[in-house]
């Protein structure tokens, strides 16, 4: 977890599954509840993710909305994690980013409207 003034990032672990993915979901909870202007979930190096990671990126995204804070998801660009989200149909709910720095540029861009 990384906190800045502009964002708060949480960068996922290899495998995103039962066994941890209520720790993930309580980790990008504490982002919000500090406050963060911004919310980066970074799944660039994630290798495995079951509906458990797609539930973290969902309830992430409608806790986000409710308090009005832009999020951005991290994808690699290949890979079953990738797969995952396209199938599941995530693009049409979140924005999604090939890398943090892309992200932090579009919320920066946001921020200046």
């Amino acid at each position: 977890m990384e906190r800045t003034e502009t964002c708060g990032t949480l960068t996922f672990p290899d495998e995103v599954d039962l066994s941890n993915g209520a720790a993930i979901l309580a980790q990008a909870g504490e982002l919000l509840d500090a406050g963060v202007p911004a919310l980066i979930l970074d799944l660039s190096s994630c290798t495995f993710c079951d509906s458990n990671g797609l539930h973290v990126i969902t309830h992430s995204q409608m806790r986000a909305t409710e308090l009005g804070v832009p999020m951005w998801v991290v994808l690699p660009p290949r890979g079953i994690v990738r797969r995952v989200s396209e199938v599941a149909g995530l693009q049409r709910r979140v924005a999604i980013a090939p890398d943090v720095a892309t992200a932090r540029e579009a919320l920066a861009a946001t921020a200046r409207r």
